[in-house]
């Protein structure tokens, strides 16, 4: 009896037997499909080496977030030996006439500020951006930073200019780079078509000069040419066009002169894992750019 009821529950015909096997052909295929998706990537797959993964992870450690407490004077001024400080805030300034508490804001020391101040209570004038360095004490590096925002009022953009000629003195105006058309350009002697371009195309790739050095950047001008054109030329640094440093992208960035492909990805990055920045030296805190590049780059940049 209890054999007959066995057979009954465990013994199938053969159509139940055929069912059977190709019910289980199916649970294995859903199986294999299973697996399969399992190892699917979402997305783009991206493949990092060990050398590079660790050179993100050294970049990562080396970030410093921004701290509440504004550093001391021994950890805010890196650029220089003397007790010029690097400020918080740039702006235009005349030194003819900036006042003192003006220069301490640009972080000037006591004894820079005096001596400045001596100086034209003295009858001492500033003609030109580089008399600042008369003032004892200025260092280059700092004379770099101060110098695109010096504004020294001298007739604005129609300043006459002296120069002797085959006719005798003759009397020209002196151009305004950032705001020169290619006529303009032209009329100036040693300045022909093709510098007249290449100096407004890399006018548009920099924003706007903030000195007349950067002429020495464009292709194929020479010093000779330089020292016979710079007489002729003046800058009106508020007509730079800047760079929201908040709300720039790699397509932004990478096509200034003065940012390389990586130095791009660092700022990024950077914005990425700590969040926007509050002030420009966190570049140069954060080994985003070296020291050269960031002076460079600064005017360039401004914070919304």
């Amino acid at each position: 009896m209890i054999k007959k009821r066995f057979r009954e529950y465990f013994t199938y015909t053969r159509k139940e037997r055929n069912g059977l096997i190709v019910l289980l052909i199916i649970l294995f295929i859903l199986i294999l499909i299973k697996i399969y998706q399992s190892n699917q990537s979402v997305g783009e797959t991206v493949i990092f080496d060990s050398e590079f993964q660790a050179e993100i992870d050294s970049f990562e450690k080396g970030l410093i977030p921004k701290k509440d407490n504004k550093p001391n004077a021994k950890e805010s001024n890196k650029f220089s030996k003397s007790g010029w400080e690097i400020p918080e805030e740039l702006f235009y300034f005349n030194p003819n006439n900036v006042s003192s508490n003006d220069l301490i804001k640009l972080g000037l020391s006591e004894k820079q500020i005096t001596t400045l101040i001596n100086y034209r209570k003295k009858g001492g004038t500033f003609y030109k951006k580089k008399d600042l360095l008369k003032i004892y004490g200025i260092e280059d590096i700092q004379f770099k930073a101060l110098e695109p925002y010096i504004k020294i009022e001298n007739k604005d953009k129609l300043t006459e200019f002296k120069e002797e000629g085959e006719t005798g003195i003759e009397i020209m105006l002196l151009i305004e780079l950032n705001s020169a058309t290619k006529e303009q350009l032209i009329s100036i002697k040693g300045i022909g078509e093709v510098y007249a371009n290449r100096i407004i195309k890399y006018r548009d790739l920099l924003g706007g000069y903030y000195s007349k050095n950067q002429l020495l950047e464009v292709y194929g001008l020479d010093t000779v040419k330089y020292l016979s054109i710079s007489q002729r030329i003046n800058i009106d640094t508020s007509l730079i066009s800047k760079i929201d440093l908040n709300k720039a992208n790699f397509k932004l960035l990478i096509k200034h002169p003065y940012i390389n492909k990586y130095e791009t990805e660092a700022i990024l990055k950077y914005k990425e894992i700590i969040g926007e920045f509050t002030e420009f030296e966190q570049i140069h805190e954060n080994n985003l750019l070296n020291k050269e590049s960031f002076i460079k780059i600064k005017p360039y940049l401004r914070l919304n």
